[in-house]
């Protein structure tokens, strides 16, 4: 009863918090809060789209069942941390001067193309579409869990899709960030202290699970981890595909429109990330100390569920609010981006008669049918949701290259950014569905192949053709913010 009476505590204390964030009345507050979110926001808001709910299940339960490769993350994590650094003050200096609301549109902008606008919009909506069915089932899931199968995860799910379409749709980007400042909040204390909490008191610590690892299941301490044949590669492979790819995602990317600041985006770009490193070297760790135990190996995605049920009543109440915290925090904003994306890079484009009241209704409407097709979709196996889920990293390092030659090289140019993009995806998804041998034997992983296909294009083509006009103003709109930026330094020092 405690477990539940926490859950729905949690989610009514969303809705209260966010009652005077609701009833946004123009597009550009619905999508980025009109450039008006500080350090905190920028931070918990990259921070909860980040930490997944699926990361307590799903990916808990890859390194509960092989160990040591789980901690993939940290050096994941220190290159989207780059990859964040490379793409964040330019991606700023441009949307607010030209009041850009999604990372489409700013493509469309550097390009100079409505195709490209169009194309990466359509392509971030159907990739993130398996994130939120994962999302929508781990929500689900946390109810049954939490009241001992009383609701059932269609139950759970309904709840769990009542209150977040409730607080995106009316609120928009105001009442993602707010969410997510509650949200990575808790994840950051109370998570944490949860989860150190069951490390010791029911697994004897941090070196006594270690040396239980060490001597019962040595192998979970290597690469690749037990039961599994793969190449070195493979482990050089996802950690390439996640940190490039991971900061790529349009929900994790839009935040950057919303910050108030330079100042605030480079802080942002160096909490965030170190945070997110620190909380999953804590989840893993633990995830990894659970191997041994008999009913962690059966039930590798039940696993913490399971610890914290054993530690008692009240640490896995507090558990399961951090999973249902860590699902509201992603489902929010693909949500947000996602609506944005449908209305503004999809409808207006195809339709220049739609007007922003117009568009703020069709991304409104957007949430709920997203969320209620979604429903239907998490009916799906599990293990089909999250092989989905992971395949999408391969579309999604594919477009990497577009925007990082894009942000970064004046030759850059939308002929070979159609082409390439295109054609990289082509590669990454028919390698992935045709799984030819040399990509076990080797252990690259398809997107691998799809960004040297989407760079090697984009090169050829940027030395193919002159620099275009558009591109040496948009670089001087850089130096001039630059320089804007110092002279306000100067004056502040004085």
């Amino acid at each position: 009863m405690i477990p539940v009476l926490s859950l729905l505590a949690f989610l009514g204390l969303i809705l209260f918090i966010n009652r005077r964030q609701l009833g946004v009345s123009t597009m550009a507050d619905y999508a980025t809060a009109n450039h008006s979110i500080g350090v905190l926001g920028i931070t918990f808001g990259f921070l909860a789209t980040w930490y997944v709910g699926a990361g307590y299940t799903v990916f808990s339960g890859f390194a509960v069942s092989f160990g040591m490769i789980g901690m993939y993350v940290i050096p994941y994590g220190i290159v989207t941390l780059l990859v964040m650094y490379l793409v964040a003050e330019k991606t700023f200096i441009w949307g607010k001067k030209y009041q850009l609301r999604t990372q489409s549109e700013l493509l469309g902008l550097r390009y100079r193309s409505d195709f490209i606008r169009v194309l990466t919009g359509f392509a971030g909506v159907a990739l993130s579409v398996p994130w939120l069915l994962m999302e929508w089932y781990t929500i689900g899931y946390v109810f049954n869990y939490a009241t001992e199968g009383y609701i059932s995860p269609l139950l759970g799910m309904i709840i769990g899709i009542f209150v977040v379409v409730f607080y995106v749709a009316m609120g928009g980007m105001r009442s993602v960030v707010t969410a997510n400042i509650v949200q990575g909040l808790y994840m950051m204390v109370v998570g944490s202290a949860v989860l150190i909490y069951v490390l010791f008191s029911e697994l004897g610590g941090l070196s006594a699970a270690m040396d239980r690892l060490f001597y019962e299941a040595p192998k979970a301490m290597t690469f690749p981890g037990p039961g599994w044949d793969v190449s070195p590669n493979y482990w050089t492979a996802i950690i390439i595909t996640s940190g490039l790819g991971g900061f790529m995602w349009p929900w994790v990317y839009n935040k950057l429109f919303a910050a108030d600041s330079i100042r605030t985006i480079k802080q942002s770009v160096l909490f965030a990330p170190v945070l997110g490193i620190l909380s999953f070297a804590l989840l893993f760790i633990v995830s990894m100390a659970l191997h041994p135990l008999p009913f962690a190996q059966e039930n590798p995605e039940e696993a913490l569920f399971w610890a914290h049920a054993e530690a008692g009543v009240w640490p896995l109440a507090l558990f399961a609010v951090l999973v249902m915290a860590a699902s509201l925090g992603t489902v929010s904003g693909i949500l947000n981006a996602m609506s944005t994306a449908i209305s503004g890079d999809i409808a207006q484009v195809i339709n220049r008669k739609i007007n922003e009241k117009t568009a703020l209704l069709i991304a409104r409407w957007s949430v709920v049918v997203m969320s209620v097709g979604a429903l239907v979709g998490a009916y799906l196996k599990e293990g089909q949701l999250v092989f989905l889920a992971l395949m999408t990293y391969q579309g999604m390092i594919v477009l990497s290259p577009v925007v990082l030659l894009g942000l970064y090289w004046r030759r850059a140019n939308k002929f070979g950014a159609v082409a390439g993009f295109l054609l990289g995806m082509a590669v990454s998804f028919g390698l992935t569905l045709s799984e030819p041998a040399f990509i076990q034997a080797y252990g690259w992983t398809p997107g691998v192949y799809g960004f040297l296909t989407t760079l090697v294009i984009m090169l050829v083509a940027g030395y193919l053709r002159p620099v275009e006009s558009h591109v040496e103003r948009l670089w001087d709109d850089i130096a001039d913010a630059r320089g804007q930026a110092g002279e306000t330094a100067v004056v502040r020092a004085s």
